[in-house]
């Protein structure tokens, strides 16, 4: 009688446990008044496993009861919760986050002091803010969750190679914008006589070159104007 009370004790304990350490998926929605909501890390302390939110805010993540979460990006304020019964369940568990001063660029406060997010320690501080097109290409690369089939779907559709692509074009244009600072608008339409009416068109001619990566990172202003020199001149030819 007292080994079956025992045995009694023991599965009743194991229920109990198993009970408490069920695992469920969490699936919820970040949102804000102010800020995307995209990229958003989302961290289950209890496990130490992790996701990101998708370009629309969305997570999944595996939790059990009493488990504690942790919401945290570089442009919101963290937000720590435990898993409770009613958010179990809950369909859609919406977790409003609030904007951060982490976002703000370098302030100077005097001639000798430096102040930034990563000098005063703030959580977050080294991670990168990245372009809308790299957050997007993210989200398509990784889905909502880790079963999601969002990855395959969007590279057999294609969408994968067109992020992909937009991603090489917002870099080479932003690469074109930064060489026609070096020089003035004058210097194209006098000593490379190209219209001023068409610069743009003649920077984009440019940016189809295989060099202009290389000569866009060169200090050199002599081999930068030798470049613009040898395309203007088939631009002109061509055009």
């Amino acid at each position: 009688m007292k080994y079956i009370c025992t045995l009694l004790l023991l599965l009743v304990t194991a229920q109990n446990t198993s009970a408490q350490t069920k695992i469920e998926t969490l699936k919820g929605r970040i949102v804000s008044n102010t800020q995307d909501v995209v990229g958003v890390y989302v961290l289950n302390k209890t496990t130490n496993k992790g996701t990101i939110t998708s370009k629309t805010g969305n997570f999944s993540i595996p939790v059990s009861l009493k488990d504690t979460i942790m919401f945290s990006a570089v442009q919101f304020k963290n937000k720590k919760i435990v898993v409770t019964q009613k958010i179990l369940d809950y369909k859609s568990f919406l977790v409003n986050l609030d904007e951060t001063l982490e976002e703000l660029n370098e302030v100077v406060l005097d001639n000798r002091t430096l102040i930034t997010a990563k000098s005063l320690g703030l959580p977050n501080a080294d991670v990168e803010v990245l372009p809308l097109a790299k957050r997007e290409l993210f989200a398509a690369n990784n889905g909502d969750n880790y079963l999601s089939l969002d990855p395959l779907l969007n590279f057999l559709s294609g969408r994968t190679k067109m992020l992909k692509d937009r991603i090489k074009r917002d870099d080479m244009y932003a690469r074109s914008k930064e060489l026609r600072t070096r020089f003035v608008d004058s210097i194209f339409s006098k000593n490379l006589k190209i219209p001023a009416s068409r610069i743009e068109e003649f920077m984009l001619y440019c940016e189809y070159d295989p060099r202009f990566k290389g000569i866009t990172e060169n200090k050199n202003e002599l081999v930068v104007w030798d470049f613009l020199r040898q395309k203007s001149e088939l631009f002109l030819k061509f055009k």
